[in-house]
């Protein structure tokens, strides 16, 4: 996953002409929309704002998947290049990349949680095996009461007509006025889900929207001495946690932890009833944050080698 604690670092990819010029624009207008919304009054987006807000939204994303590696990237962790080269064209007509979709709703949770979150997406085909790049990316943005959720096709090809279990209203393209709050909020026990890409569904019949298999399935692992061992995704290092985590996966609870490598690599991991799943990549001390910010129940196990601390995550609602 392409997550990064948002608004406390800096990225220099953008020259001081964009910095000062369009971008700045921008963000004025994502200022003047969304600042009542972030601090939760009723309001509303004209359709005339809705293009401006979706590009705010995307170059939000695509600035915090800079932060990732060049070995990220070349696992499918970022966008390629000429995807930016695009962007910047976008700015003469004020609209986002085409293939692209957003919608607004409502975070109800932890007071003061923000979070960027770029999930990458596979379109599946029966019969067709899982390319090795995702042909899409979600994009989930929360900022105090603010929830911007969009995506983004990478393989027009493969671009299909998307649902929104949430019932949020779309702002791209734009379907007119919209006004807010509207549909079911998103709560802290939803975030991860609706962050994953698993609110959206594909409209097309016999064919999947799904997060890309490799961005979100640590390599394979074993159980030793009562411990998971788990390849890192660096390829190079391993860690571990108590196995009796993985035994309440099978039951239906579920936990989030941090933990690290020898690199020094972070990473942000979470037990679903599938597998575990490596949520975000980066320095110990933003993985730290990203942890601190979920909600859930924390958790100290005793283990012979000292404590492993933990998170029980609330249950998300069923449907």
């Amino acid at each position: 996953m392409g997550e990064q604690p948002p608004y406390r670092q800096t990225v220099k990819d953008f020259c001081s002409s964009c910095n000062n010029g369009w971008m700045s624009r921008l963000e004025d207008t994502a200022r003047r929309v969304l600042s009542p919304i972030i601090l939760g009054e009723p309001g509303a987006i004209s359709t005339q704002d809705q293009p401006v807000i979706a590009v705010w939204a995307q170059k939000t994303a695509l600035t915090a998947m800079l932060l990732s590696s060049k070995e990220q990237r070349s696992r499918g962790y970022g966008l390629p290049k000429s995807v930016y080269t695009m962007f910047y064209d976008c700015q003469s007509r004020m609209e986002p990349l085409g293939g692209s979709r957003f919608w607004v709703g409502q975070y109800e949770g932890k007071l003061g949680f923000a979070a960027i979150h770029v999930t990458p997406l596979a379109v599946r085909i029966p019969g067709i095996a899982e390319l090795d790049r995702p042909q899409c990316y979600a994009v989930t943005i929360v900022l105090g009461k603010l929830a911007l959720h969009g995506l983004v096709f990478t393989t027009p090809a493969l671009e299909i007509d998307v649902t929104m279990s949430l019932g949020i209203p779309q702002i791209w393209p734009p379907q007119g006025p919209v006004r807010w709050p509207t549909g079911q909020p998103c709560t802290e026990a939803m975030f991860q889900h609706l962050a994953n890409g698993k609110m959206l569904g594909s409209a097309v019949e016999s064919v999947e929207l799904q997060p890309w298999t490799p961005a979100i399935d640590l390599p394979r692992s074993v159980i030793v001495d009562g411990k998971v061992h788990v390849p890192a995704l660096c390829g190079k290092h391993s860690y571990c946690y108590p196995a009796v985590i993985l035994a309440e996966a099978l039951r239906g609870r579920f936990y989030a932890f941090a933990t690290g490598c020898a690199c020094p690599q972070a990473y942000l991991i979470q037990t679903e009833a599938d597998a575990a799943h490596c949520k975000a990549i980066g320095a110990a001390e933003g993985i730290s944050d990203m942890y601190e910010a979920l909600p859930g129940t924390e958790v100290v196990i005793h283990e012979e080698a000292g404590l492993f601390v933990c998170k029980r995550l609330p249950v998300v609602p069923a449907g």
